[in-house]
């Protein structure tokens, strides 16, 4: 059966990608006009966030505008134009089979101003954040230049190399003092990939100097990992939700789903996700699907937000989304089990997935998974919880 997404959706996602390639097919001029109208924007949010007071859950957060959009791209093959359009799970660029030979390697020239910004990248038809065959990159290095020309010539510092990479998103922070250019140089796919190589659909980077931290980590199993992927039909994404409701701000997204994944097995990787997501200030948690029972669910998120609340990372919980594919509502008991622990724990409350799917249950694909408008409709309730992050 043919997916139908709802004309509303449609259309916002639209504007969205028109918006993106009139940003791409804009003169020099204009370009500059736009980014200055965001950093003006990003100032003033920055702003707001340091007269505000920190509240009970962490925040404000500060702002962390994207500058990647639409900037000129050089790499070591065509197509790279794609890697800075603002579309994701969708056209790839090819960087084709690389070694520490022959690497593959995207360069952006961000130009001078920011002295610290955040790069990442996704490589997002691996679906799973462990899926690497789909050309994520496993060894791979963050390069600055203050002299490049054409993004190959000049000067070359290294600021960021990484070995043995096991998940297909990522996110580095890097100083920029000085510095005009940023390039990813990729050297090893994992031992087994697929026949063509290299896959990546952006490389955003986002301007970190105004003391900027918003950057989110949206951890859960498979219901979390297809929500939250922003594939065109499913936007507006959270990022985009947010910056249309919070003007300068634009948050960096790791999806970190763990498809089939019991909170209790995320929870025994969760030091190891901290690990690569070092500046990564909140976590959002869709868990629970696959839990056995309850009181396990309870103790395991317990634990987990634990540990999280320990590295100092803000956690906001969604209510598990109600279910029709199995005949037991195990949804309602783990919710109880939910708000327990998140008030114990000083939570900001989450979106109500249990409540909006109860109500819409056809908007559930095969019973459990949200179809494209369930999916788009995650990402606005989550950024409708979220806004006492964001100062007024």
């Amino acid at each position: 059966m043919q997916r139908v997404v709802p004309a509303a959706v449609t259309l916002a996602f639209v504007a969205v990608i028109a918006a993106g390639a009139l940003l791409a097919r804009r003169g020099p001029a204009a370009r500059l006009e736009a980014e200055r109208r965001t950093l003006a924007l990003a100032g003033e949010a920055a702003a707001r966030a340091a007269r505000s007071p920190r509240d009970a859950w962490g925040g404000p957060l500060r702002p962390a505008p994207i500058i990647s959009r639409g900037k000129p791209v050089a790499a070591s093959r065509p197509g790279a134009a794609v890697l800075v359009d603002g579309v994701y799970r969708a056209d790839a660029w090819s960087g084709g089979l690389p070694s520490e030979v022959a690497p593959a390697w995207a360069a952006i020239r961000i130009g001078q101003g920011p002295t610290r910004v955040l790069l990442s990248f996704t490589s997002s038809h691996n679906h799973d954040y462990r899926d690497l065959f789909y050309g994520a990159p496993v060894d791979y290095r963050i390069e600055t230049s203050a002299d490049s020309t054409d993004g190959a010539d000049g000067t070359w510092r290294t600021a960021v190399t990484v070995r043995g990479n096991p998940v297909r998103s990522r996110a580095h922070a890097v100083d920029f003092r000085g510095q005009a250019w940023i390039r990813l140089v990729v050297t090893a796919l994992a031992p087994e990939h697929n026949e063509w190589g290299l896959f990546l659909d952006e490389i955003d980077v986002h301007d970190l100097s105004l003391g900027g931290d918003d950057v989110w980590v949206f951890l859960g199993d498979s219901i979390g990992a297809e929500v939250f992927d922003r594939a065109p039909s499913h936007r507006p994404s959270f990022a985009d939700r947010i910056a249309a409701a919070h003007p300068g701000y634009e948050p960096a997204m790791i999806d970190a789903g763990f498809c089939r994944a019991r909170t209790g097995e995320v929870l025994a990787r969760i030091d190891d996700v901290l690990a690569w997501n070092p500046d990564a200030r909140v976590f959002a948690i869709l868990l629970g699907a696959n839990d056995p029972d309850a009181e396990t669910f309870g103790r395991d998120l317990d634990a987990l937000i634990a540990r999280l609340q320990a590295a100092g990372r803000i956690v906001v919980v969604a209510r598990l989304p109600y279910q029709t594919k199995y005949g037991e509502d195990y949804v309602a008991p783990k919710n109880r089990a939910l708000d327990r622990v998140g008030a114990a724990r000083g939570l900001l409350p989450g979106p109500d997935l249990d409540a909006w799917f109860r109500a819409r249950p056809e908007r559930l694909e095969d019973g459990l998974h949200p179809d494209a408008e369930g999916s788009v409709a995650v990402s606005r309730l989550f950024a409708e919880a979220v806004a006492p992050l964001y100062p007024r």
